[in-house]
């Protein structure tokens, strides 16, 4: 039988080699710098020659580590991509879905999961609006741009529509009857870039409101919950904040919604769509998704 090298240790090699530095290879692999130093002597001692110089400056890769490296960079790439391949073979659905749109997607979840609960299905959530098949252990997913992408099948579920949002009490102490007056209020913002209330206050006109003023927030939902709470106006989806308007936990201060030309989809690859699962699932969300 042919004896391979330790194989921990190439992945420990490919790090350290990444990095070249021991100390910063242990913290990415949370193993003490001797742990790692042990594991290269392993691999250097396999070999019969060494496949670092270790200088000054820090770590270079001899000859015969250069030419190791991008075997092994390749064999692991080879070995992940196959690994998300088959764990995608389970009898469950792995489901990636960004946290804004949970509240919407949840109840169809628990819908889906009465009607057939011999399928499971396994959510992750993420503040990430996109999803990469080819790297990441999913399914399907719920995405959310301008266009589904390539290769890939897609449901669209709902244009993107914004309009301001916030909690009922908040307009009792401040007069909003025209666009200008959000400037004296404090704006919610659900990205960092603030481009959501500059679309909508670009497309009404309203010159007097500073779109780079107020706090940011990493996800729509969170922006929505400090509407909540009275900590100011915030840019909402009409569609994903519309119980917490039939239950007026929020309410809408003018009834100007604005097409951002974004939309919601559900996603899968097509890799996954011949199995019963997903097919079962995506065709039960085309006849379910409307809002």
């Amino acid at each position: 039988m042919r004896r391979l090298p330790p194989l921990n240790a190439l992945q420990v090699f490919e790090v350290v080699a990444r990095h070249r530095s021991f100390t910063c290879a242990a913290e990415h692999l949370c193993l003490t710098q001797g742990a790692v130093s042990r594991q290269i002597l392993s691999l250097e001692d396999y070999y019969k020659f060494p496949l670092f110089i270790r200088g000054k400056k820090g770590l270079t890769l001899t000859t015969e580590g250069e030419m190791l490296l991008p075997v092994v960079k390749e064999g692991l790439a080879r070995i992940e991509e196959t690994s998300a391949r088959l764990t995608r073979q389970r009898t469950d659905l792995a489901m990636k879905v960004p946290t804004c749109i949970m509240r919407w997607m949840l109840p169809r979840i628990m819908r889906f999961q009465g009607e057939h609960p011999d399928l499971l299905v396994q959510i992750t959530a993420t503040w990430q609006h996109d999803v990469d098949f080819q790297a990441e252990p999913f399914d399907a997913a719920i995405i959310y741009g301008s266009s589904p992408g390539a290769d890939v099948h897609a449901v669209p579920l709902f244009d993107e529509q914004i309009t301001p949002v916030c909690a009922p009490e908040l307009l009792n102490s401040k007069p909003l009857a025209q666009f200008d007056d959000l400037s004296q209020f404090t704006l919610l913002h659900p990205t960092r870039d603030h481009r959501d209330w500059r679309q909508w206050l670009d497309q009404v006109g309203a010159t007097q409101v500073d779109a780079n003023m107020g706090p940011s927030f990493e996800t729509l939902d969170l922006a929505t919950n400090a509407a909540m709470q009275g900590f100011g106006i915030a840019i909402g989806d009409r569609t994903l904040v519309d119980d917490d308007l039939v239950a007026k936990r929020l309410v809408m201060p003018f009834d100007t919604v604005i097409e951002t030309g974004a939309r919601y989809y559900f996603v899968y690859p097509e890799c996954v769509a011949h199995q019963p699962k997903v097919k079962l699932f995506s065709e039960w969300m085309a006849r379910n998704h409307q809002p």
